[in-house]
């Protein structure tokens, strides 16, 4: 990544964390991998702050951990982590969906419906980290029509890593992503 000086801050920081988030979605750095600053930065020529403030807020969705004097990782969850994460994102999800359906009108479905056409085309075509970040994209915009900005922000750090996880795996068995776009419709229907 090339420093520009034109760039601001706020947009190298944006840069970066992007690329990482698309390398983790990826599986370059898979769960537990270590994300060293210092190596970054370099690789990434920007200042080692630029990666800290990425990486700060890749820790916030929870994409990454971030340990006092040890480091930061990319999250790993165990199978017991992933099934908590699941119950509650699908308690949660329930309930965003439930105060979103009061609250949307025509316009609100029809940039449901857009953003689910997004993802579908990225499925089609088996494009692992475009699709994972279509599919937050839908999810994150009924979380948003919530209202309930706790919420959005709870499902947020329940769902990065999941998904995150699920893009890895989808990824390495080479799957096809179409099926997953139907489990969405009866989400839009209602």
């Amino acid at each position: 990544m090339e420093q520009d000086s034109t760039k601001g801050v706020g947009s190298r920081v944006e840069g970066v964390r992007l690329h990482l988030l698309q390398a983790i979605f990826g599986g370059k750095y898979p769960p537990g991998s270590p994300l060293r600053e210092t190596g970054l930065a370099r690789e990434l020529g920007v200042s080692q702050a630029t990666v800290r403030e990425a990486l700060h807020r890749l820790a916030h969705s929870g994409l990454v951990t971030r340990t006092s004097n040890v480091g930061t990782a990319v999250t790993r969850l165990s199978p017991t982590g992933v099934q908590e994460r699941m119950e509650l994102r699908s308690l949660l999800e329930v309930r965003a969906a439930l105060l979103a359906a009061r609250r949307i009108g025509p316009k609100e479905i029809a940039e449901m419906e857009r953003r689910l056409a997004v993802f579908s085309g990225f499925m089609n075509s088996d494009s692992y980290f475009e699709s994972a970040q279509a599919d937050l994209s839908f999810h994150r915009y009924i979380w948003e029509c919530s209202g309930n900005q706790t919420l959005y922000s709870l499902l947020d750090q329940l769902t990065m890593p999941l998904v995150a996880f699920a893009s890895i795996v989808l990824s390495y068995c080479r799957e096809h992503l179409i099926d997953v776009v139907h489990a969405h419709q009866p989400m839009l229907d209602a």
